[in-house]
């Protein structure tokens, strides 16, 4: 039966690393449960979600347990980390046994081949090293996965050697053509040995010390070469060569003191964080259950106050750049396609007062592509034409009725017709605007009386115009003005005030905060107003129309309303209506299928395939033979992680 390695890690106490005490639960865990589906109808990617059962005998997992190891940090809001390797050795075998004749430890489908010189088991068999008795010069050992479409790595331990340097290796297709990344102790290299010629195809600098271990990981997709160093990519380029190649596994320059543990097909499911911890003892067993989700939920409770300020002419990628900076998003967690050009020049339009989720979903519909949080915690935005493009023209891998002994399976499908998806008559309605030039855009009503030396802030929000921007530094007696007396008699004090616009970066677009800090005299605050240098209103909307007569016969009349934020150019709107109609006329059939436990060929479906990878579906009874797009899954694990069953939600190209 095939069978994953899995590694399930908590950062209980949110250092930002998973390598303290207590954090790897894999040991403890019962049951797990991964999805992360596509709303079909909106074409929104929901926020993944991980449901683990952990044992909890010596109440370890219980909050209110004051003498649990982890007291104190069983908090939400702790990361959370969910890998599976297939295939996958731990190197156990005998010390100084060839790794050509090693059998990997899941599982014997997969076989070991020294390539270009040797590689033996560790002393304590708990890894791999290369041979001492051979000749100069590389050293390749590797699995054939049978895609090259495929997520791996290992535990790589760097020895004292500085001079040769190990890594892995990278779809290998014979002695004088493959690709490696290489350590090299300050940087992380990616190079090709083409013909037999060694040259670089991309560098970034990265400290690893010598007799340290870290988790070195590629992830291949299509001409896209990734390399993580533990949770975190440190390397990203893209290149053609050997992209069909199915070989990857062990590399070092030379003969070294280098280790290689624990390699596999390491794939990241899941990266997010606690939701909740729900102990729920049950009589003769302790449980604890705990909820994790990816960061689009976390975005559901951030409200932005803000606009792109990126150099005009503005991308989507950019604009979500910007939305994802506003919510404190991890800059180095981001992988997205170069966007749609929305906003041409002059003005963009304010982001403010919307959930950020939201925001980040009407975006999407702009581009016409895919927003959502990969199995590593990145953000993802996929371009209109993603899809359409390679690798995702190519069929990944496919599912039939049967096992054969070579494809995927499915043991239960559901089938729909995909009518209720379709949209026949799609609206964009898009706005421009007029510049007001200088202008007060916000006036405080009331008169606050303040304290001496208390500070208050206000958010000013325009009211009479769309978009404001340019904000004049506040001057006294003009934007501003303090008397000991309400109705503006006594003495004048506005002199002791200090007012500033203390973050603008957050709060713009539509006005901003205003920070008012009193002297030594308490009074009243009696005038306080918001100038800018430009006031833009919007101008009555311009309506966009594309439909398709025959769906409309055949379906009735599906229709969707897009009211655009940031797109203003007529070409523009009509060319995402139009596309998005091509998309949506006509039904697309939808299958909900079940890949069960027990194939090769069905583990490495549910593990290295992923959210619009192209998958073929051949069913003879009912006639079924085309190609789909994977808009979901279920993981669920059980029976000591033996058990691995796997459902996938999938929509027709």
């Amino acid at each position: 039966m095939a069978q994953a390695k899995w590694t399930v890690q908590v950062d209980w106490n949110g250092d930002g690393d998973f390598s303290d005490a207590n954090e790897d639960v894999t040991s403890d865990v019962l049951g797990l449960t991964l999805e992360h589906f596509r709303d079909l109808s909106t074409g929104h990617v929901e926020a993944a979600r991980l449901e683990l059962e952990l044992r909890n005998d010596d109440h370890r997992y219980s909050p209110p347990n004051g003498s649990s190891p982890l007291s104190g940090d069983l908090k939400p809001g702790r990361g959370v980390w969910v890998r599976a390797a297939y295939p996958y050795d731990g190197f156990s075998d005998t010390a100084g046994t060839q790794l050509a004749v090693h059998t990997p430890d899941y599982d014997s489908g997969f076989a070991w081949t020294e390539n270009i010189r040797n590689f033996d088991i560790a002393a304590g068999g708990t890894g791999a090293q290369t041979d001492s008795s051979q000749g100069s010069g590389d050293c390749v050992a590797t699995m054939d996965f049978g895609d090259s479409d495929v997520s791996f790595g290992c535990d790589f331990s760097r020895g004292t050697d500085v001079s040769d340097h190990g890594g892995l290796c990278v779809r290998y297709l014979n002695s004088t053509n493959y690709m490696y990344a290489r350590v090299t102790g300050t940087a992380i290299e990616l190079r090709k040995v083409d013909a037999g010629a060694d040259s670089q195809v991309a560098t970034a600098a990265h400290t690893w010390g010598t007799s340290t271990q870290k988790f070195l990981q590629v992830v291949l997709h299509g001409n896209s070469i990734r390399v993580f160093v533990d949770d975190k990519e440190v390397l990203d380029t893209s290149t053609s060569f050997n992209n069909t190649a199915t070989k990857h596994g062990l590399f070092c320059d030379d003969e070294a003191d280098h280790t290689w543990k624990q390699f596999g097909g390491w794939v990241s499911l899941f990266h997010g964080a606690v939701d909740s911890i729900h102990p729920r003892p049950r009589k003769g067993a302790q449980y604890c259950y705990l909820r994790a989700l990816d960061e689009m939920e976390r975005l559901t409770s951030v409200t932005l106050y803000t606009y792109a300020t990126s150099a005009f002419g503005q991308t989507s990628d950019e604009i979500m750049e910007h939305m994802l900076d506003y919510a404190d998003v991890d800059a180095d967690r981001r992988q997205m396609d170069t966007g749609v050009e929305l906003v041409p020049e002059l003005w963009s339009p304010p982001i403010w007062g919307v959930q950020a989720t939201d925001e980040i979903y009407r975006l999407q519909e702009e581009e016409d592509g895919l927003a959502y949080v990969d199995g590593h915690g990145y953000w993802r935005l996929e371009g209109r034409s993603h899809r359409t493009s390679a690798p995702h023209t190519t069929s990944r891998a496919t599912l039939k009725d049967t096992d054969d002994g070579s494809n995927s399976y499915f043991s239960e499908l559901v089938w729909d017709d995909g009518t209720e998806n379709v949209e026949n008559t799609v609206f964009m309605r898009i706005r421009s605007a007029v510049n007001q030039g200088a202008q007060t855009v916000w006036t405080l009503e009331e008169k606050p009386s303040f304290s001496a030396n208390e500070t208050r802030e206000f958010l000013a929000e325009s009211k009479a115009y769309d978009v404001v921007v340019g904000q004049l530094t506040p001057a006294e007696n003009t934007d501003y003005d303090a008397n000991t007396q309400q109705d503006g008699g006594g003495a004048d004090i506005s002199s002791q005030l200090t007012v500033t616009h203390p973050n603008t970066a957050d709060f713009n677009g539509k006005g901003t905060l205003i920070r008012v800090k009193f002297g030594a005299t308490a009074g009243y605050l009696t005038l306080l107003k918001l100038r800018t240098l430009n006031a833009f209103t919007f101008e009555d909307p311009v309506l966009f129309l594309a439909e398709d007569a025959t769906s409309q016969s055949a379906y009735g009349r599906r229709i969707r309303s897009i009211e655009s934020r940031w797109t203003r150019e007529t070409a523009v709107a009509q060319t995402t209506i139009d596309n998005r109609l091509a998309r949506k006329k006509d039904p697309k059939t939808v299958l909900s299928l079940e890949a069960p436990n027990g194939s090769k060929a069905n583990l490495m479906l549910a593990l290295h395939r992923r959210l619009s990878d192209r998958v073929t579906v051949s069913y003879s009874d009912m006639g079924i033979s085309e190609d789909f797009f994977i808009e979901g899954r279920r993981i669920v694990v059980g029976e000591g992680w033996t058990s691995v069953a796997t459902e996938f939600l999938l929509q027709g190209v």
